[in-house]
């Protein structure tokens, strides 16, 4: 952790470092399966289609698994034509006995049963060669198909774990508070989805939650001046902070502790973050302060307080 419980912090600054040894292990772990993976896909596609071996431009850098793709493919190569060079040599030394026995059977030296058995000899030969080279493209086939899944699979694994590495450096989304934080140990361990630490936004304007009573609600609306009174500070000293009537809760809400009591919930926005005194010393604003809120209704002229005794009058005449 770089920061401690109440320090301010900036948008974007560090606030802790994450130990990266187990995400580089196992980023390195995932990169040689890729790779691997990638060299045998390269390799079952020369053997498929028949072409040069050629690598990828990323194994450049890897030439001791290039050399051993490139010795298993000259190896599986090797045994294929020489696996098909004994057949063919068996398939032509049974169509020489073939054309001698063929010739014998006429002069009546032979007979006929030898001639077929040497006929499907020949035959079967043949087809052994032509299953050869089917199942060894069928096998390399499935095989590419196999590997080039594991290629995607190990790439978007790889990509994730990279992602990971570089957010291991935890950064402040918000300027704010640093509060509750969880972990205070070097080596302490945070389970996935968990909690790190809070930060309170500090914007360069406060929001400031205050209560309204049911029976002044008529007279409040958003967009009211308000003056708000921080009580750890004096007022006659330090001032209050201005502002305005943000939102107003559409309904009353019921107080927890005591139910008896319904509210509405006020928020005003306050046009600074600090008090200032005479002298031009500013004095920070915290989360957690407590506040009283004047919200000016209105501004009466001396016309208002003649008209509204005469208007109470009026209604005293009407009452029964």
């Amino acid at each position: 952790m770089t920061v401690r419980e109440g320090d301010r912090v900036q948008a974007n600054q560090i606030v802790a470092r994450l130990d990266p040894t187990r995400l580089a292990s196992n980023v390195g772990e995932s990169a040689a399966k890729y790779r691997a993976s990638l060299a045998s896909s390269a390799r079952l596609t020369a053997e498929v289609s028949d072409l040069p071996l050629a690598f990828p431009a990323e194994l450049n850098g890897w030439p001791d698994l290039i050399a051993a793709e490139t010795r298993l493919y000259k190896s599986r190569r090797a045994q294929l034509a020489d696996t098909e060079a004994e057949l063919r040599d068996a398939l032509a030394s049974v169509n020489k006995e073939l054309t001698i026995t063929q010739r014998l059977e006429k002069s009546g030296a032979a007979s006929h049963v030898e001639v077929l058995r040497l006929q499907r000899q020949k035959s079967d030969l043949g087809l052994k060669i032509t299953d050869l080279r089917s199942q060894y493209y069928v096998q390399a086939r499935e095989a590419l198909s196999k590997a080039n899944a594991e290629v995607d699979m190990l790439s978007a694994i790889l990509k994730g774990r990279e992602d990971s590495v570089t957010r291991l450096t935890v950064r402040s989304p918000v300027r704010g508070i640093v509060k509750n934080i969880q972990v205070t140990t070097i080596g302490g361990v945070i389970p996935p989805n968990g909690e790190m630490m809070e930060i309170v936004p500090v914007d360069d304007r406060l929001l400031i939650e205050t209560r309204l009573s049911p029976r002044d609600i008529a007279f409040i609306h958003p967009g009211q001046r308000a003056l708000v009174k921080i009580t750890a500070y004096d007022y006659a000293i330090y001032g209050g902070l201005d502002g305005v009537v943000e939102t107003i809760s559409p309904d009353t809400i019921q107080d927890k502790v005591k139910p008896e009591i319904f509210y509405y919930r006020v928020f005003i926005r306050t046009h600074q973050d600090y008090l200032q005194n005479k002298s031009g010393r500013r004095f920070s604003i915290v989360p957690g302060m407590i506040a009283t809120v004047d919200i000016k209704t209105g501004e009466k002229t001396i016309v208002d307080y003649l008209i509204k005794p005469f208007n109470r009058a009026k209604e005293a005449l009407r009452e029964r």
